[in-house]
């Protein structure tokens, strides 16, 4: 990275990137200004040969890692040592990343500089959070069996409330088609049936494969220079056998020969559409976003004021782009009888561009809208850190900086380009069991 100057303060930020052990990568953002310091640790695993292994085995993992440990082996215990760490707290993730999965476990803590009796905060947080993933409660090849049955029941929670969100429920069952035969395809977390079937032994099995198979992406964030945490995780992970390191893929979505047109119904009041359009061909990330957001990622964007404002044709119309599956979504809440005419409207909007492009100050208004979130990034440790850690699968990383120069070059022209990548490859509708399209 390019460091960024300063002038009152001088040297601020700063990142760098080194590897640690086998597939093990230690990577390091300081800021000054920071008055926290956060470690995460991510591991990449695959969605196939897991040694038949489900989603829910993997998913379950971090709930395990994070309630307790073989040191703390409760979690009033391990609740007991956040607090006594000025608050400290834990999280973790599981998402998707390309076409892998992406599993987290994060600790945050304040800077030693505020430590009121000199405790070493950073490395203590650090050496707690080897003990949750290094260390965890488990004897035997297995999970401790009350701590499995406890997380399962939250695992089962988390993946059956989706029912209760029609947003997050059509999101769920539209991957389902657009996304037939690749990962992102069913959910993260597996289903409800496989969250059953999971052991303590299965789950350890999984909590072993990531440890031995997954690539390991660290990021420390925060405004220590984090040497001791460096020397703590090289020293837990270089422990361990690590061979076949899951390797990091970002393939771009397949797109159908023939788009999918699909309707589901359910008891509701308000319908869902989503509509995906996929570009395997398209590279160039920067027209793509800026494109997104003319298109509905903004408050003055096509979508919202021509499809909302103008036509009142819903409640909401946004466009959201992957760049690593390389597809676009267009989303809508929307009235039943509506369905068909803000499907239409979308398109219309698409074409639109693809034939005539965008106005000078779309592309300003866009441009603006994307600086004042990278200007934003660095006010917290977070954002930083998440703007860094998705670009693992590049292989090149930009400063928000760098970012920012070509987001600021970018034209018209390429902008009508990228849009024409696009292709329809599925429309997905939840709605009420009685609908009526004019």
């Amino acid at each position: 990275m390019r460091p960024t100057y300063n002038e009152t303060k001088g040297l601020i930020k700063i990142f760098e990137r080194k590897q640690i052990g086998s597939g093990v990568w230690f990577n390091r953002i300081t800021d000054s200004r920071f008055k926290i310091n956060k470690i995460s640790v991510g591991f990449y695993t695959a969605f196939d040969d897991n040694g038949g292994l489900s989603r829910a085995d993997f998913a379950l993992v971090p709930y395990c890692l994070t309630d307790c440990c073989e040191k703390y082996p409760d979690y009033k215990s391990l609740s007991m040592r956040f607090a006594e760490l000025y608050g400290a707290s834990i999280s973790d993730n599981v998402t998707f990343a390309g076409n892998r999965r992406y599993t987290s476990i994060a600790i945050s803590t304040l800077d030693d500089r505020y430590a009121l009796d000199g405790e070493k905060l950073e490395r203590e947080s650090c050496e707690l959070l080897i003990e949750c993933i290094r260390r965890p409660l488990a004897a035997d090849g297995a999970f401790d069996a009350n701590l499995v049955r406890l997380m399962k029941t939250e695992l089962i929670d988390a993946i059956d409330s989706i029912i209760n969100d029609k947003r997050s429920l059509a999101v769920r069952r539209a991957a389902l088609t657009a996304f037939v035969g690749e990962p992102q395809e069913y959910s993260v977390n597996g289903t409800h049936e496989e969250a059953e079937k999971v052991t303590p032994q299965s789950a350890y099995a999984a909590y072993r494969h990531m440890l031995e198979h997954g690539h390991i992406e660290i990021f420390a964030v925060g405004c220590s220079d984090f040497s001791e945490s460096e020397k703590l995780l090289t020293e837990a992970f270089g422990s361990i056998d690590r061979r076949d390191i899951c390797e990091l893929c970002a393939e771009p979505s397949v797109l159908k020969k023939v788009p999918a047109d699909v309707t589901e119904r359910m008891p509701m009041q308000q319908a869902v559409t989503r509509m995906y359009f996929k570009a395997p061909e398209m590279t160039d990330r920067y027209a793509n976003m800026l494109f997104s957001m003319i298109l509905g990622g903004m408050t003055t964007s096509r979508f919202f004021e021509n499809i909302r404002e103008k036509q009142s044709l819903c409640y909401y119309c946004s466009s959201f782009s992957d760049r690593l599956k390389r597809t676009l979504v267009a989303n809508a809440g929307i009235e039943p009888q509506n369905v068909k005419r803000t499907q239409d409207a979308i398109i219309n909007e698409l074409n639109n561009i693809r034939e005539n492009g965008v106005t000078d100050e779309e592309l300003r208004k866009a441009k603006l809208e994307v600086m004042n979130d990278i200007k934003s990034l660095y006010d917290n440790v977070g954002s930083i850190g998440g703007w860094y850690l998705g670009q693992v699968t590049d292989g090149v990383f930009l400063s928000p900086e760098d970012y920012a120069e070509q987001i600021m070059a970018v034209t018209a022209e390429r902008i009508r380009e990228v849009s024409r990548l696009y292709t329809l490859d599925t429309v997905y509708t939840l709605c009420p069991e009685e609908v009526s399209n004019d």
